[in-house]
Order: structure tokens, then C-alpha cells, then sequence
């Protein structure tokens, strides 16, 4: 009889000893759980209609910024923390899937007890008996709030960045419309100055962005080292699965950093159009000084870009230059009006050709283009002032005027060759040192 006894008190024990194991295997599974589902930002609920009872996890008791002690989760306090302008929505999301509709995801606000709001993504699933009527409700809240304020920063600085480039493009047409030399440098100095400033706070933001998102993805490593400890067949699992799988998270990682990329490469290019339009005017001082004619050429070039892009193509034949002491931004302006021109002589496709080069204490620069040429008649009176062969509102008659003025004030010469149906060809020479005193600028 003892014997017995023992024996039924050692499979007591061990009966007790196994339970206690099994309660503290799934107490670790729950901390696991609550752990994987802080770090995903995602937590999930459950609702038996039959006993009307309602559980939720501590990810989303973390996400709502509440206590598990103190809280009761029902539907209705589920409701209350819905944002009151997307409540009749997520209310009729919520009867539609009772109904037995299929339901997508869905994107909606909540507001915390202390007035934090938060974007959150939705989905549920539902249990229905043998007659269609609801049995047990599950579904998941992914936290989407630093995804959201990164897309919409996002957006906020390509729309920034789209007026900027806009704001450009409208001053670059205005530039290339006005032929009075004297505004031009002013307009120039004016553009750089207002785009510059905003242009340091819109590739500053960029950056920060770009770190953001790396710690995002740091967190979301975290969160995908620990969900592979978790079980395969736990429910947590498959409801991170389907979230990741309705938000797509693989494109968003690679789609994000495109986004950025593509952003600071327009930030770039504004960088550079600004940049030459400081170069093109020489904005930063109005005084005779050693300048690179090269680098002035390129400048125009980039500036009177959308005048010449649809119409020819600009071949370079630089020679060896050495600097020209001049003034860089009327200089810039000769050029620009020589590339104008032989764009505006180009009726469709044609060639528009830059060369440099050097002859003693002399350089000379040439724009020939492969357009219909000019009348030996005009070429007597190209350099007149208010003389045009343009139609009228094409052009004024003072771009070349003003540029054989500024010519000669560098104590240059500029001089035209053309045959018609072939083309033509403008020689700008300048000597290397400024051949009088510098106060007349």
C-alpha cells in the first residue's frame, strides 16, 4: 500500500513538475510575442463574440500608449481611440467584414490619451459557424507613423524641389528674353541668391531623412532576427507576415532609398544650374579680373541650354587659353547672344559649333552654326542697333549691338562670316591684359 502510494505521489509530482514547465514555455512565448511585436511597431487582438470577451496584446497596448493593468479592452474603447475624422470609415470597414465581405487593409488615424497622433494599418479576419454567424474576430495594428512621416517629408521636399527647379526654369526663360545687357547680371545675382538658401535646408532635411530611414531598417533587422526564435505556426507569426506582405515591405526598402537618390540628385542639379548662373554673371564681384573664358563658355551653355537643346547640337573644340583679364559676366553676355542667335538660325535640326584658341597676346573665340546664313546685304548692318531680320516679338536688334559695344570696350574685335544656306560664323578677339585703366565698368 505504501508503495502505491509513492508511486502515485511521484506521478503527481512529475505531473505538477510538467505543468509547470508548460507554463513557464508559453509565459516565454508571450514575452517573445510582446517583444517581436514592440519591435515591428504591430500588435493584435481577438474578440470571442459568443462569450463577448476581447484581448488584446501588449504590441498594441504599447502602440495606443495605454495600461494593461488599468485598461479594458472592448471594441467600443477600440473605437474611442479612433481619430474622429476616420471613425465612420473604420466603423463601416469594421460591419462590412462582419458581414462577411472580404476586407483589404486599411489607413486610418488614432489620437493617445495624451494627444500623440499616430497613422496605423489595419487588417482582420474572421471565424463565422456553420450558419454565417461571426464566432472570433482577429486582427493586427502596424504602427506606420515614422513610414508616413517619412513619406510625407519626402513628398514635401520633391514638391519643394519641383517649385525651385519651376521658379529656375521661369527665370531662365526671362533671362533669355531680355537682351538689355545691364539686367541680366542683376536678374542672375537675384535667381541665386533667393534658390541658394532654400536649396541648404532642403539637401539638409534629405540627409536627415536618409538617416531615418536607415534606423527604420535597423529596427526592422531587429524585429526579423527575433521572429525567426518565435514558432512557426504561431498566430503572431502569420499576422506579421500578412502585414509585411500588404504593406510590401520589400519594395518599400528598396524604393525608399531610390526615392531619396533621386531627390538629392535633383538637389544636385539645382546646385549646378545655380552655380552657373553665378559663374555666367560673376555676381560676386562687377570688376575687371583674370577669368576663364572656357569656364564662362560652359556656363552660358548650361544657361542658354533650353533655347539649344531642341534645335542643335553643341560640338566643343577648345584650344589652349590662358586667363583674359575682363569683365566675366559682359563677356558671358557677348556669348549667350552668339549662342542665341545661331540657335534662332537653325530652322530644324542643326550644328552649333564653339571654338577656341590663342595668338600672341590675343584669344579669340568662334560660334558657327550650320543655319540658312545671312544676306550679304545685312551682314553691312548686323552690328546696328535695332536692326533685325526676326520676325517681330522674336527679337529687339540690340543682342549684337551691345555685344560690339562690349567688344570694343575690352579694346576687342568681334567679326562675321556667312554663306547662305550653309550657315555662319561670329569671331570674338580679346587681348589678354586690359589695355587701360579699370574704373569704367
Amino acid at each position: 500500500m505504501s508503495t502505491e502510494l509513492n508511486e502515485r505521489n511521484e506521478q503527481l509530482r512529475q505531473k505538477l513538475w510538467e505543468k509547470e514547465e508548460t507554463e513557464r514555455a508559453l509565459r516565454l512565448n508571450d514575452v517573445r510575442l510582446d517583444k517581436a511585436q514592440q519591435l515591428a511597431r504591430l500588435g493584435s487582438w481577438d474578440w470571442d463574440m459568443v462569450r463577448n470577451a476581447a484581448s488584446w496584446s501588449g504590441g498594441l497596448l504599447n502602440i495606443l500608449g495605454v495600461d494593461a493593468a488599468t485598461f479594458i479592452p472592448t471594441r467600443n474603447a477600440f473605437l474611442e481611440f479612433v481619430h474622429a475624422a476616420d471613425r465612420e470609415m473604420v466603423e463601416n470597414w469594421f460591419n462590412h467584414a462582419l458581414a462577411g465581405e472580404p476586407q483589404a487593409t486599411i489607413d486610418y488615424r488614432v489620437v493617445l490619451p495624451d494627444g500623440t497622433v499616430k497613422h496605423v494599418l489595419s487588417q482582420i479576419e474572421i471565424e463565422f459557424d456553420d450558419g454565417g454567424r461571426p464566432l472570433m474576430l482577429f486582427g493586427t495594428v502596424l504602427d506606420i507613423t515614422a513610414r508616413k512621416q517619412v513619406e510625407d517629408a519626402l513628398h514635401r521636399e520633391k514638391a519643394d524641389q519641383a517649385a525651385l527647379i519651376k521658379r529656375l526654369e521661369e527665370a531662365h526663360n526671362q533671362l533669355l528674353q531680355s537682351e538689355k545687357m545691364a539686367s541680366i547680371g542683376q536678374l542672375a545675382a537675384g535667381v541665386a541668391h533667393e534658390i541658394n538658401n532654400p536649396i541648404g535646408f532642403v539637401s539638409a532635411n534629405l540627409g536627415s531623412l536618409g538617416k531615418y530611414v536607415e534606423q527604420l531598417f535597423a529596427v526592422l533587422a531587429a524585429y526579423e532576427a527575433v521572429r525567426v526564435q518565435l514558432p512557426a505556426d504561431s498566430q503572431a507569426v502569420a499576422d506579421v507576415a500578412a502585414a509585411e506582405k500588404e504593406a510590401d515591405l520589400a519594395y518599400l526598402k528598396e524604393d525608399i532609398p531610390a526615392l531619396l537618390k533621386e531627390s538629392l540628385d535633383g538637389i544636385t542639379r539645382v546646385r549646378r544650374i545655380v552655380q552657373d548662373l553665378k559663374d555666367f554673371s560673376h555676381v560676386d564681384s562687377g570688376e575687371w579680373q583674370w577669368a576663364d573664358l572656357h569656364q564662362g563658355l560652359d556656363s552660358t551653355l548650361n544657361v542658354v541650354n533650353n533655347e539649344i537643346k531642341y534645335k542643335a547640337e553643341v560640338v566643343k573644340e577648345y584650344g589652349d587659353l590662358p586667363r583674359v583679364e575682363c569683365l566675366g559676366s559682359q563677356i558671358n553676355q557677348v556669348f549667350m547672344n552668339l549662342l542665341v542667335n545661331a540657335a534662332h538660325a537653325i530652322q530644324e535640326r542643326g550644328v552649333i559649333t564653339v571654338r577656341t584658341g590663342s595668338a600672341g597676346e590675343e584669344v579669340w573665340v568662334e560660334v558657327a552654326d550650320t543655319g540658312s546664313g545671312i544676306p550679304p546685304d545685312n551682314l553691312k548692318r548686323i552690328f546696328d542697333p535695332f536692326f533685325t531680320t526676326k520676325p517681330i516679338g522674336k527679337g529687339t536688334g540690340l543682342g549684337l549691338s551691345l555685344s560690339y559695344g562690349i567688344v570694343q570696350k575690352h579694346h576687342g574685335r568681334i567679326e562675321v562670316s556667312s554663306e547662305l544656306g550653309k550657315g555662319t560664323t561670329f569671331r570674338v578677339t580679346l587681348p589678354v591684359h586690359c589695355q587701360e585703366p579699370k574704373a569704367d565698368n
